[in-house]
């Protein structure tokens, strides 16, 4: 193996490589353009929803309304952002849940016979109140009437340990303080945890797959292969020089991928502070080096793993076509991995970090958690290298076999 024709052939295929255009949109485009546009037009259309949602004014049913005591009535017709109307007198609860469900309005509220007189007489009384979790407006609307519901009953707490002469703290023998000790990295962890490490895996094999098409299969279809075999160099060279280039796109559409998430992030940070205000801190994105370098430590063997299972599908298919079915068909194997962050309660152990993929996926979660743990960002790192070891020395096998380079 001669390293002076490995370089050759490495400058000659990089050079080829990003002349053509899919590479190119693949590897840069696609990290640098598509990625931040997705994530900004996404978040400005959520925030633009969720700020129409907030102000329009949800609409309340009453089952029972004429069971209102009128001074919660009035509680209740004084509050903002809330519409209460009475359900129709022939109309059943059970169709009444049904148009909730369909959307016709946002909230259904039960009152019980006898209502009035239970709260007179001090007698514990229950309220059922229906939404739907599965829309956005139902839980806002529960989220504006429970506060008005539980303002109404500490003043009626109130009011009625003021009759028997009973101070209100009473009521309140010790009070809970909650302390978030969750650092940034942590939060925005949670937030994006799922996301960077599936995107990260993603791009990082989207960049490797197109040059790893047109270097064995682009090349067979287009007849060159041939004019390189018949040079000085060896085929192992050749492998090599080839893998390297793969290899290279595919750190890059990682890296770009990486940097493109964390500007569209801060970018985000004011959108969301513009929106909310005071909450937008927890969404603050902070990547240092000891974010960066264990997801650089992993990415490296997953892109040589990668690069390796590509060059060996390239060159065995017959034609660039053929080699993007079954390119495209293996994307389907790494998406269900790279899904793994998405998983709540999955931790790393030493099994995970055995399994490629999979590994990638937990310790970039972990890392914008702030929370990695050397040890198996080291067992996952030695195991990709030896699948990626063993990927490339098949792909090797594969370019000296004429029954495979030349099928046509």
């Amino acid at each position: 193996m001669r390293a002076k024709t490995v370089r050759a052939v490495f400058r000659k295929e990089m050079t080829d490589t990003l002349r053509d255009r899919r590479t190119l949109i693949s590897m840069v485009a696609v990290p640098m353009l598509v990625i931040p546009l997705l994530m900004i037009l996404t978040s400005k259309l959520l925030i633009s929803q969720v700020t129409k949602a907030a102000k329009e004014t949800s609409d309340i049913v009453l089952v029972g309304h004429g069971f209102l005591p009128g001074e919660l009535e009035g509680v209740l017709r004084a509050a903002e952002g809330i519409s209460v109307r009475p359900a129709p007198d022939d109309t059943e609860k059970d169709a009444l849940i049904e148009q909730l469900k369909e959307g016709a309005f946002d909230l259904l509220v039960v009152i019980p016979r006898g209502f009035g007189e239970a709260l007179a007489g001090e007698t514990p009384v229950e309220i059922r109140i229906f939404y739907d979790d599965a829309e956005f407006e139902s839980e806002l609307a529960l989220e504006k009437f429970e506060p008005v519901l539980e303002s109404y009953r500490e003043d009626l707490v109130s009011r009625r340990l003021e009759r028997r002469g009973i101070p209100d703290d009473v009521i309140e023998p010790f009070e809970a303080v909650q302390t978030d000790v969750a650092s940034a990295e942590k939060r925005i962890g949670e937030r994006i945890g799922g996301l960077l490490p599936y995107m990260v895996i993603l791009m990082c094999f989207m960049g490797a797959m197109y040059p790893a098409i047109d270097l064995a299969a682009g090349e067979k279809e287009r007849g060159t292969l041939e004019t390189l075999l018949v040079s000085p160099a060896s085929r192992g060279e050749f492998v090599i020089g080839k893998y390297l280039v793969i290899f290279t796109a595919g750190i890059i559409a990682a890296v770009l991928s990486m940097v493109s998430m964390a500007l569209s992030a801060r970018y985000m940070v004011g959108m969301i502070g513009d929106a909310v205000g005071d909450g937008a801190p927890a969404f603050a994105l902070q990547m240092g080096a000891s974010t960066l370098l264990p997801v650089f430590m992993i990415v490296l063997p997953m892109a040589g793993l990668f690069g390796a299972a590509l060059l060996s599908i390239s060159i065995f298919a017959r034609n660039f076509k053929e080699a993007q079915n079954y390119i495209t068909a293996c994307m389907m194997l790494i998406l269900f991995p790279a899904f793994i962050s998405f998983l709540p309660g999955l931790k790393m152990n030493y099994r995970m970090a055995l399994i490629p993929i999979v590994n990638a996926s937990l310790i970039i979660k972990d890392s914008a958690f702030g929370a990695v743990e050397w040890r198996y960002v080291v067992v996952a790192c030695l195991s990709s290298v030896v699948l990626a070891a063993a990927g490339l020395v098949f792909a090797k096998k594969w370019f000296e076999r004429e029954s495979v380079i030349f099928r046509m």
